[in-house]
């Protein structure tokens, strides 16, 4: 099996072409392929399976947490997958520069804006949709939680004895924001689990510590749902920028700062959320045949 390693402002995958829906990626597989130490090493695993019918895309992102859970959206993983089937000829733009990436929650317009001197992708711009705020559609369960006493879409979400004031939504996929003064000292790594896996969340969240610069910057640290704390989230950033608009707090274009680098969100109340940023392939490699037998059994997990 043949595998690309690739990220998108440091959020990590292993990426696996298969436009002939030939591969069996079980979640054992993604587990063992994202494993640090015993795998490849990852985020997530991207499959890049093909489409039967053109409205759904050009190539359909298949992606999968590094616990092996089904993922409806990954907004870095949309940059990766369009420049993998753009550089490997899996898609050929449009005179626009746009390819159509399918994904369990919708086809995403995506359009490349910078390439290397050689051809290949550097950048891309997605289409993110419009945010959701319909406490069924994130999914969220209001009657789980309090509402903020401003009688907001805010909610005040209660763990390990503490009370987050949250922006709930969802860009494809459930998010929770909260504001910090220092992201810095953001309780990422103890809190967020705890928010990930709260009962108003039946599908569990994203979790966003955000932190407002200036009107035009954000510095963000995101706890994501199935993987922990990544370097960067794609729709994280989105939702954040929603949220924080919507708070009248930030502008219509903002750079997000997050620990793998820079995105631009641009957002205007009632359009699609936009996003930029570089998308890398760091190598290509093949698996070894005993490893991948093991690996698609669970056999990896047990061994010690």
């Amino acid at each position: 099996m043949q595998f690309t390693k690739a990220h998108g402002t440091g959020n990590d995958f292993v990426v696996l072409s298969d436009p002939h829906d030939e591969l069996d990626v079980s979640a054992s597989l993604v587990r063992a392929l994202c494993d640090r130490r015993k795998g490849v090493g990852a985020d997530g695993v991207i499959r890049i399976g093909g489409v039967t019918d053109p409205a759904d895309g050009d190539v359909f992102m298949d992606y999968r947490n590094g616990d092996g859970s089904v993922v409806e959206m990954c907004g870095n993983g949309v940059r990766v997958t369009a420049k993998h089937a753009v550089d490997h000829g899996l898609a050929t733009p449009r005179p626009d520069g746009t390819i159509m990436v399918g994904t369990r929650s919708g086809p995403r317009p995506v359009r490349i804006v910078a390439r290397h001197p050689d051809g290949r992708v550097a950048e891309v711009e997605v289409d993110m949709g419009p945010p959701v705020f319909s406490a069924h559609e994130v999914p969220f369960e209001p009657e789980a939680a309090a509402v903020a006493a401003d009688g907001s879409d805010r909610y005040t979400v209660t763990v390990e004895d503490h009370s987050l004031d949250v922006a709930v939504l969802s860009m494809g996929n459930p998010h929770a924001v909260t504001r910090v003064d220092d992201v810095r000292a953001a309780p990422v790594l103890t809190l967020g689990p705890s928010v990930e896996t709260h009962a108003a969340f039946p599908a569990k969240t994203n979790v966003e510590f955000a932190q407002v610069v200036d009107r035009g910057r954000v510095r963000l640290r995101v706890w994501e749902r199935g993987v922990g704390e990544t370097a960067a989230c794609g729709t994280g950033a989105c939702a954040t920028v929603v949220a924080l608009q919507r708070d009248g707090d930030v502008d219509e274009e903002v750079a997000v700062e997050l620990p793998g680098g820079t995105l631009t969100v641009r957002w205007r109340p009632g359009g699609p959320v936009m996003m930029t940023g570089p998308a890398v392939e760091v190598g290509h490699g093949t698996l070894d045949e005993a490893w991948l037998r093991m690996a698609q059994t669970g056999e990896m997990e047990t061994s010690p």
